[in-house]
């Protein structure tokens, strides 16, 4: 069977190739939520924030108002754009709560090689901000719910407050 580049690069939520950047995030973020499995409660709300996050990320690009918090319209419109602003709002959903430096750096480690995998410069830096924001706009609504409440009540409320910062 021979696929016309236009049908393997089409602008679908449902995208080969966004499924596997999505598959491959996903990944990352089961292992790291693993650390804290112990805090389902936790878990469970760092896992959906980050999915929302996402999903709003895609949709500015590909589907633009129909997000749930982030409803604004990315300047990319192409399957690159909608990669960047996936890889981008899971990276950042997953930085603001684990804030470990070794984390950090494993973290950006990752954005960067996925980054790397995205050829057209402009339609990436527009999804990068689409993904940016919409992280940023989760965060911001719902720093309170992913604060690890094993931490003090002091530490708990600088954390919530940085994040909301963020």
């Amino acid at each position: 069977m021979n696929l016309s580049t236009a049908k393997l690069v089409s602008t679908t939520v449902s995208s080969p190739k966004l499924d596997l950047i999505q598959a491959t995030w996903s990944h990352i973020a089961e292992r790291y939520l693993k650390r804290i499995e112990n805090n389902r409660i936790l878990t469970g709300r760092v896992r959906s924030i980050r999915l929302l996050a996402v999903h709003d990320a895609i949709h500015s690009v590909i589907d633009p108002g129909n997000g749930h918090i982030y409803r604004e319209i990315s300047e990319g419109s192409t399957i690159e754009a909608a990669y960047a602003a996936t890889v981008k709002a899971s990276h950042d959903v997953l930085a603001a709560v684990f804030t470990d430096a070794g984390d950090r750096e494993d973290l950006a480690d990752h954005l960067e090689e996925s980054l790397a995998l995205i050829g057209k410069e402009d339609e990436k830096e527009a999804g990068i901000f689409s993904g940016a924001d919409s992280a940023t706009s989760y965060i911001r609504s719902f720093a309170l719910l992913i604060v690890n409440r094993g931490a003090t009540r002091r530490n708990a409320f600088r954390h919530s407050r940085d994040l909301a910062a963020a």
